[in-house]
C-alpha cells in the first residue's frame, strides 16, 4: 500500500460529525476519485433550527475555499460536481474555477415547480451543476450512463450499435422531479437531491471501490447510493440530528419513520421556509412545495 493510500484509509466509508472545511484540511492531496457537493445555496433555508446564510460576498469567498480544498484532494483523473443556483455557480466559475481547472462544464438539472413565480421574469426551474475536470485525463464512463438512441434505425446508429455501443451519452440537461414532501425518499432534511440524479453523476465517473467525497452528508441520500453501488465514501455532516439519521440509514438500509417528515409535528416555518432572494432590484419570495 502506498503512503498516499495509507493516509486516506482511515477515512474510508465513514461519516464525520464536523464542518466539511475541517475534514477537507485533514485529507491528503490527490486522494479521492470524485467530489460531490450540494452546499447550502445561501438563500435563507433553515436546517432544523440553524441557518448558515452569509452576505453574498462572504458566501462566494467560502464557496471558493470549498472548491479550492476539494480540488486539492481530487485525483488528477477525478471529477468534481457542484450543484447550486445559477448565480452562485457563475460567480464561483468567474472568480476561481475557470482558471483553476482544465475545463468546467455547466449542466442544468431541470424540474417542474409550482413555486417561485413572479410577473417580472421567467420562472427559475433549474439548478446549475458544474462539472470540473482537473486535467484532460479525467476518467469518464459513458457505458455506465448511456441512454437509448433517439433514432436507433439510422445507419450510423446501427453501425455504432454493431461496434458495441450501449447507447448515447446523456445530454447536458437532466430532468428529475424535486424530492417533495410526499416522496418516498423524503426525510425531515430541508433540502434533498433526487437519488436518481446523484446515482447518474456517481456512475458517470467512478467504478466499484473508487472513492467518492460527499461534501455534505445531509440526509445521507448520496452516501446510501455509494454503498449500493459499492463505491467507497467519505463525508461530513455538521448537524448532529442529520448525522445520526445518516448512521441509522446506513446501518438499517432504510429511512426510519422517526426521520421522515411528520406534517403534524414538523414546525410550519420549516415546511414553508420563506426565502427572500434578490434579483437585481426585484425582491421575490419562494415557498417550499407542499405537494
Amino acid at each position: 500500500m502506498s503512503n498516499q493510500n495509507s493516509k486516506i484509509e482511515k477515512y474510508l466509508n465513514k461519516v464525520f460529525l464536523m464542518d466539511i472545511m475541517q475534514l477537507l484540511k485533514e485529507l491528503p492531496d490527490k486522494s479521492v476519485d470524485m467530489v460531490f457537493g450540494d452546499p447550502d445555496y445561501n438563500v435563507g433555508i433553515k436546517y432544523g433550527d440553524k441557518s448558515y446564510t452569509k452576505n453574498f460576498d462572504e458566501y462566494i469567498e467560502w464557496y471558493i475555499e470549498l472548491a479550492k480544498e476539494s480540488l486539492r484532494v481530487l485525483k488528477d483523473t477525478g471529477n468534481m460536481f457542484l450543484i447550486n443556483y445559477p448565480k452562485q455557480n457563475a460567480y464561483l466559475r468567474v472568480k476561481y474555477l475557470d482558471s483553476a481547472c482544465y475545463e468546467v462544464s455547466d449542466y442544468a438539472w431541470v424540474y417542474n415547480t409550482n413555486v417561485g413565480h413572479t410577473p417580472k421574469r421567467f420562472t427559475t426551474a433549474h439548478r446549475s451543476i458544474l462539472h470540473c475536470r482537473k486535467t484532460k485525463n479525467n476518467k469518464f464512463y459513458k457505458d455506465n450512463v448511456a441512454v437509448p438512441y433517439k433514432n436507433p434505425t439510422d445507419k450510423r446508429i446501427l453501425q455504432n450499435i454493431a461496434n458495441g455501443s450501449k447507447g448515447r451519452m446523456p445530454y447536458d440537461w437532466f430532468y428529475f422531479d424535486l424530492v417533495k414532501n410526499v416522496s418516498k425518499e423524503k426525510t425531515f432534511h430541508a433540502c434533498q437531491i433526487p437519488q436518481k440524479l446523484s446515482e447518474m453523476l456517481i456512475k458517470s465517473c467512478t467504478m466499484p471501490k473508487d472513492i467518492v467525497l460527499i461534501l455534505f452528508g445531509g440526509s445521507g441520500a448520496e452516501i446510501e447510493i455509494c454503498k449500493v453501488l459499492k463505491r467507497q465514501f467519505i463525508s461530513a455532516e455538521i448537524d448532529e440530528k442529520y448525522y445520526n439519521m445518516i448512521l441509522d440509514r446506513l446501518q438499517n438500509g432504510r429511512i426510519d419513520e422517526k426521520y421522515r417528515l411528520n406534517m403534524k409535528k414538523y414546525e410550519l416555518k420549516n415546511i414553508e421556509a420563506q426565502l427572500t432572494l434578490l434579483d437585481g432590484q426585484t425582491e421575490y419570495f419562494i415557498r417550499s412545495n407542499k405537494d
